[in-house]
């Protein structure tokens, strides 16, 4: 990994400003295909939020955490790889190991971990299968979905996959056919991001052209971690349509009282300290913190010592956005809040924080 070539100036890979480019509307999108969105986010939240919400509702959501991963992977990767390699792949006419083994410098560069490729076998049957090996993944069940979602978008088919603890913090992730769960075939499709102009001006490295702030992060290649050099934090990037397929799908079976359960969960995990308002400098800082996260071009934002309120345009991971917001309040002034919010048809989000009074006609949790 030490010959992979990264900007002088910056520091960041090139394969990450080769492949990805930071919008004038805080979006981050996939040069190939730019309705295909992403977002740069702390990966330590992850697996926390996604705790709090089994600890709320009583019930496990794995299953729906890694079809949806799978299947955004799988979009990401089909879109990444030229479709007359996939193709002659799927025809069993080229050998799919050199293709397997570069997709696993991917993870790597966006923070997965590290992704070892182990052996393959590609008959078109049933004993087909795909291995690799998991050094400290960013989220075990997340990243060991996204590798299936990476198989399935070169070698075709459905597949499922098994992950397994080989000591510490490496695993192994096996990948091999098998039909979809029939109760989740024809659920959790993917939403077409549609594009929006912005005036978001963000600071690019002479040299790469990606944004100057990414220099603000450490890329340890040779373990596939990115973490912030004022923070420690760990970050990976990632598309939000894969926490929001989960959310969709926990919706449809549990009904719109779970958007309230995933604020509450983010925030329980932000009031903890995870976040703190003083990160960003200025109003101007915190704009550009979030358009480099990729969450979305902030407009305005007002705090006081009884209210928080904001309006974020192309808003990513909105539910996630919100409890946030919802926690570093609370933190900041040490009370409890209520937190309203629209999301209108076009992405904008307006929510206000207040310490808890009586609740208006936005929505509320």
């Amino acid at each position: 990994m030490s010959d992979m070539k990264v900007c002088p100036e910056c520091g960041v890979p090139a394969l990450i400003t080769g492949l990805h480019e930071w919008l004038d509307n805080g979006d981050i999108v996939q040069k190939r295909n730019g309705r295909s969105r992403l977002v740069f986010i702390e990966s330590e939240n992850i697996d926390p939020l996604l705790d709090n919400i089994e600890d709320m509702i009583g019930l496990p959501i794995e299953h729906v955490v890694v079809t949806a991963v799978r299947r955004a992977v799988r979009s990401y990767v089909a879109r990444t790889v030229p479709n007359d390699i996939r193709e002659l792949i799927q025809k069993r006419e080229l050998d799919p190991t050199p293709v397997a083994q570069a997709l696993a410098e991917i993870p790597r560069i966006a923070g997965y971990g590290g992704i070892e490729f182990v052996a393959i076998r590609h008959n078109q049957d049933e004993d087909d299968y795909y291995k690799v090996r998991m050094l400290e993944p960013f989220s075990t069940p997340l990243a060991s979905a996204s590798i299936a979602g990476a198989a399935e978008a070169v070698l075709g088919g459905n597949r499922e996959m098994t992950c397994t603890r080989e000591f510490g913090d490496t695993y192994m992730v096996s990948v091999f056919p098998m039909p979809h769960r029939e109760e989740l075939r024809n659920r959790m499709r993917l939403r077409p991001y549609l594009h929006r102009r912005g005036q978001v001006e963000l600071s690019r490295c002479t040299s790469c052209g990606g944004p100057m702030g990414l220099a603000d992060y450490a890329w340890k290649l040779d373990r596939g971690v990115i973490s912030s050099k004022t923070t420690g934090r760990r970050m990976v990037i990632m598309g939000p349509q894969e926490l929001d397929l989960m959310f969709d799908e926990l919706r449809r079976e549990l009904g719109d009282a779970i958007d309230n359960v995933v604020v509450e969960a983010q925030r329980r995990f932000t009031v903890n300290g995870f976040y703190s308002i003083d990160e960003a400098p200025d109003e101007e800082g915190f704009r550009s913190m979030l358009a480099l996260r990729g969450l979305g071009d902030m407009k305005e934002i007002v705090l006081n010592r009884r209210r928080l309120e904001m309006r974020l345009d192309n808003a990513a991971l909105h539910l996630i956005v919100i409890g946030m917001m919802q926690g570093v309040f609370d933190s900041y002034m040490d009370t409890d809040s209520v937190v309203e919010w629209e999301l209108s048809a076009d992405g904008s989000l307006e929510l206000a924080v207040s310490r808890r009074v009586a609740a208006t006609n936005l929505r509320t949790a």
